[in-house]
Formats: C-alpha cells, structure tokens, sequence
C-alpha cells in the first residue's frame, strides 16, 4: 500500500523531479497589467494636481473678469438707446455756386442709464443748432446725398461730442434730411 500511496503523490514521475506549481488566479500577467495601469493613474492625478495648484497660484492675484468690452463696429444687434429729438429743424444754404437749401431734423442717440445727457443736450441746444447749421453750410448738395449719410452721421457725432462735457452722443439719426434746389 505504501507503493501505492507514493505513486499516487508523484503521478507518473519520478521521484527527484518536482510536480509544477499552477498559480490559481489571474496569473502573474494580470498583475504587472494592473501595476502599470495604477503608476499611469497614480501619474495623471499627481499632473492634474500640480496644475490646478499652479493655476490657482498664478490667478491668486488676477483681477476677476468683469463684462467684456464689444467695439461698436462688432456688435450683432443695434444696442438701443434713449433719443433726444428735442433739436429744432435747421434750414440753412449749401455752400454751392446754385443756390440749394438743405433742411435737417437730427435725433442724438445716448446711452439708457444716461441722466445727465439729456439735461446738457437741453442746455446746450442754442449751441448745437449753431454747429448743425455751420456744419450744413459748409457741405454742398452732393455731400448731402444719401450715399454719405453713414459718414455725415460720424462727423456730426465727433462735432456734438465735442461740445459736450464728455462723450455721450452715442449714434446721430436722421428724422429729415432733404436737400432742395433754389
């Protein structure tokens, strides 16, 4: 029986060889698979640490971004403003060689928050006649066209802006613009 018993641990082999071990489980390739995915998590959560904590040192003393600031020339829709149209009509001769009258009626366009603006424009509206008229005699008929309404209305809103205390005329319009032959 001990025969037996001995043949039965050594299964076939002989008896100075020793019967392989079998690992139970995944095996030793699993883990070197699950040791490499670990440094490269353990690597990609010491890299976005590092940033975060860099970023926030370096924005530690940034002023916070307020509203962006548009230029007028990008804007997707016509901002609207308060109009004062309280500037009478204005009549006064071209300065062509054939006599034409140019006859104009100008809204000032400013911002809605403005309350001082209206006050001044009011105030000042003598002197903007003054300008208006001066600076519509000065131009001839062709120079009233409809072709150069866009660069009229930047010249007369430099020209107002000017006389005011500071820059609120924000867009001139055109309620009349009629330019008549004598």
């Amino acid at each position: 029986m001990s025969d037996d018993n001995e043949s039965s641990v050594n299964f076939g082999e002989e008896a100075g060889e020793a019967a392989p071990v079998k690992a139970k489980g995944a095996g030793p390739g699993l883990l070197r698979i699950l040791m490499i995915v670990g440094v490269a998590l353990g690597a990609v959560i010491l890299i976005v640490t590092v940033v975060v904590v860099t970023v926030n040192m370096m924005n530690a003393n940034a002023k916070p971004v307020g509203s962006v600031a548009q230029s007028e020339d990008y804007q997707a829709t016509t901002p609207i403003y308060q109009y004062i149209g309280t500037i009478a009509e204005i009549r006064t001769r071209t300065s062509d060689k054939e006599a034409h009258t140019a006859i104009v009626k100008v809204n000032l366009g400013l911002e809605k928050t403005d309350k001082e603006g209206p006050v001044e424009i009011n105030d000042r509206s003598p002197q903007i006649r003054d300008k208006l008229r001066t600076f519509f005699a000065k131009k001839v008929a062709a120079e009233l066209g409809p072709a150069n309404e866009d660069g009229l209305k930047v010249e007369l809103k430099e020209l107002i802006n000017g006389i005011l205390t500071k820059r609120m005329v924000k867009e001139v319009l055109f309620e009349k613009l009629d330019v008549v032959a004598q």
